[in-house]
């Protein structure tokens, strides 16, 4: 029997738009170059949010997927405060 996938979203809201548009594009980046296998991402920007949909084959793909976001995200976030 097959699992069914695990799904996940965070949403994320900056303080501004630019700041919002700075990490997104450089979190984009990261996103299209990493070949992740057991889990499938969807990235948007909405104004100051940007939102992070995730699909993934188990807890362990989804975790750990989330975790490089989250840290592509802090690293982006100190460089604007740079």
């Amino acid at each position: 029997m097959k699992k069914a996938p695990i799904q996940g979203m965070i949403e994320i809201e900056f303080p501004s738009e630019d700041i919002a548009k700075v990490v997104y594009e450089s979190v984009i980046i990261e996103d299209r170059t990493v070949p992740y296998r057991r889990t499938k991402t969807k990235l948007e920007l909405e104004g100051k949010k940007i939102r992070i949909e995730f699909t993934a084959e188990d807890n362990s793909a989804l975790r750990g997927t989330l975790n490089s976001y989250l840290r592509w995200i802090k690293v982006a976030m100190d460089a604007v405060e740079l």
